[in-house]
């Protein structure tokens, strides 16, 4: 160990795996070498640098964070120059930066903050397996990764006042261009200006002709429970855009499970390519633009999903002309409009209906049976529902209002296996295609 006004530097060289052990109050920054993958236990550490990152690790090995009791790490806003033994710069981009993949796990807490730059980075991938981490920007993001973001476990809690709370940002390469999402497990809660959850890649990616060494930016969400809401304002000029979007890939974006509850001021869930919603109980709401938006194609196989957009144009479900494929599921999206689902391809039957009231919508076979069921928030210009309940050949009536008065599932407002009774009797639709429309006059349509 060598200590210098920046603060301490561990070293390790050789093949053999060392650990390093912190524990009590530093006021500097912990530097870390290693020649190898090392353990580093932080056992009740609060280490709050005056000047750069509370912990440098400056070494493409594995840093594995082992968390026991309660630890703190702050970094203040003074970042000066340092210098590497060849002469070169160091990289400083985090109050706890690794140039190396950082895996996180243990029974503790940390608690972290940045004052000028990220939170947590690394210069390949960070994986949480377990414990529990609090993370605050103040001017940049909570956590930043080249090469993958990977929970597994445990609680993470982001606040930015003015940046993003996840980003990957992937970088070609002609090995193993990565630059993936993928949230198996754990909870997670993002209170961010910008976008929430997003796995992007550098701007001069999208310019260049060759696609062979660019990352593959996709966010797979497989469980765990995740709660965002941003609190910028969107806009675009010439020069600088802001777009506060919940989960964001400019990729394919797939959801086949979890609890997640998303509200935005911006699109609440976005894709590059195709977005999946294969399972899960998805809320996501946008105040300023569409809930759900794929820039390329929309399907939806399995879940719950109630998606609330903005009025028009904006809306609920948005994949442009692009293909739309049901083929299970149960979902209502409601705003200014919705994209038209593609027949062809759907094997689960959908209604479209226009215009509807806030309060109590159901709608009911000849017999009284209810197949869909949901407490409109407010007001829509444009619903779009669907679920396995709504048949082929049967002939439906629309209610407004009325009582709910069992069900076997609710979700936001969303009833499963429910029985409706009351209510005022509208539009009449027999289906007998994949994709109806329901005039709000009433009528088959």
């Amino acid at each position: 160990m060598t200590e210098d006004s920046y603060g301490i530097t561990l070293e390790a060289t050789g093949s053999t795996p060392l650990a390093f052990a912190l524990s009590g109050s530093y006021a500097k920054t912990v530097t870390i070498f290693s020649s190898t993958d090392f353990k580093l236990a932080l056992n009740d550490a609060t280490i709050q640098s005056a000047d750069g990152p509370a912990i440098n690790i400056q070494t493409k090995t594995r840093a594995f964070v082992v968390l026991t009791g309660s630890n703190t790490l702050t970094s203040h806003s003074t970042w000066s120059t340092r210098t590497l033994s060849d002469g070169s710069s160091m990289d400083l981009k985090a109050t706890l930066f690794s140039e190396g993949p950082l895996i996180v796990s243990g029974t503790g807490t940390l608690t972290a903050s940045a004052a000028k730059k990220h939170v947590i980075t690394s210069d390949k991938h960070v994986r949480l397996v377990s414990g529990t981490l609090s993370l605050n920007a103040t001017t940049k993001d909570g956590i930043r990764a080249n090469d993958a973001f990977v929970m597994d476990g445990g609680s993470l809690t982001i606040t930015t006042s003015a940046g993003k709370g996840i980003k990957v940002e992937g970088k070609e390469d002609d090995s193993t261009p990565l630059g993936f999402i993928a949230i198996n497990d754990g909870t997670i809660g993002i209170t961010s200006y910008d976008k929430a959850i997003t796995a992007s890649w550098e701007a001069e990616d999208g310019d260049t002709t060759t696609t062979a060494d660019d990352p593959d930016p996709l966010v797979t969400i497989n469980g765990g429970t995740i709660t965002t809401t941003t609190t910028g304002t969107p806009y675009e000029t010439s020069t600088d855009s802001l777009s506060p979007e919940g989960i964001e890939s400019k990729s394919t974006l797939t959801i086949n499970g979890g609890s997640l509850v998303i509200n935005t001021t911006d699109d609440g869930l976005n894709a590059g390519t195709h977005l999946a919603v294969n399972g899960g109980r998805i809320y996501v709401k946008s105040s300023l633009n569409d809930a759900v938006d794929s820039n390329g194609t929309l399907s939806i196989t399995g879940g719950l999903l109630v998606a609330i957009g903005a009025s028009s144009p904006e809306g609920a479900l948005d994949c442009d002309q692009n293909t739309f494929s049901v083929t299970g599921g149960t979902f209502i999206g409601i705003g200014g409009a919705n994209s038209s689902v593609t027949a062809s391809t759907s094997t689960q039957n959908t209604v479209s209906l226009s215009s509807v009231s806030s309060g109590t919508l159901a709608i009911r076979d000849s017999s009284g049976n209810t197949a869909f069921a949901y407490t409109m928030p407010s007001s829509a210009t444009a619903v779009l529902l669907s679920s396995s309940t709504l048949a082929t050949g049967t002939r439906y009536t629309v209610y407004t209002g009325g009582t709910v008065s069992s069900y076997s599932d609710a979700f936001n407002g969303l009833y499963v296996g429910a029985t409706h009774s009351g209510g005022t009797s509208g539009s009449s639709f027999t289906i007998s295609s994949t994709t109806t429309t329901v005039g709000s006059s009433g009528g088959d349509r």
